[in-house]
């Protein structure tokens, strides 16, 4: 007597398996939910989405306020000379670290920065990815009892600064030397 999933000697002694009891109430199962989908046909969504470029900023929803002035001590990103050498730093952090410390760094959560130093005049400037409407406020959706899905005030841009704080990177994160350029790359 064989027993339950043993292999089967079938036509001309080659060996087939035999399915478990409940297999084929589970292959009718999935067949009936894939069913559906293909006579819908192909889905409407592309995914990814494509990159779609834009030449504006979106409006923000007056529910989006800041408390805080985007990018306060921003400034205009410099031109360098063509015999300039540009160090190219990787400055990271633990988010929310001046209120937290570490915690959020050891579940990597981290905010990043790039560095740049000027050889030639010995000037730092950092770029930094700001958010418009400040972290918290972009970090977590907003429940608005007029809106049926989760609502975010997620906009932000980039903000260019002359300074690199030294101390911050290196006390709180990394300040690390990833690259040199010259000023004829384009950044």
């Amino acid at each position: 007597m064989a027993q339950a999933g043993s292999a089967h000697r079938g036509v001309g002694g080659q060996r087939a398996a035999v399915a478990a009891p409940g297999c084929a109430l589970w292959r009718w199962a999935l067949a009936l939910l894939w069913l559906p989908t293909a006579a819908a046909g192909p889905s409407r969504r592309q995914w990814p989405v494509p990159y779609k470029r834009s030449s504006f900023r979106p409006e923000p929803d007056p529910y989006c306020q800041a408390k805080y002035t985007f990018c306060p001590t921003g400034s205009p990103i410099p031109v360098m000379k063509g015999d300039d050498v540009i160090e190219v730093f990787r400055l990271q952090a633990p988010v929310w670290e001046f209120k937290y410390g570490n915690l959020l760094g050891h579940l990597k959560i981290m905010h990043d920065a790039i560095g740049f130093k000027s050889t030639l005049t010995g000037k730092n400037y950092t770029m930094e990815w700001y958010e418009l409407f400040q972290l918290g406020n972009c970090t977590f959706p907003h429940l608005r009892p007029e809106m049926n899905a989760p609502f975010w005030c997620n906009q932000g841009a980039a903000c260019f600064f002359e300074g690199i704080d030294d101390s911050h990177w290196r006390e709180n994160g990394t300040l690390v030397l990833v690259a040199t350029i010259s000023g004829t790359t384009p950044v």
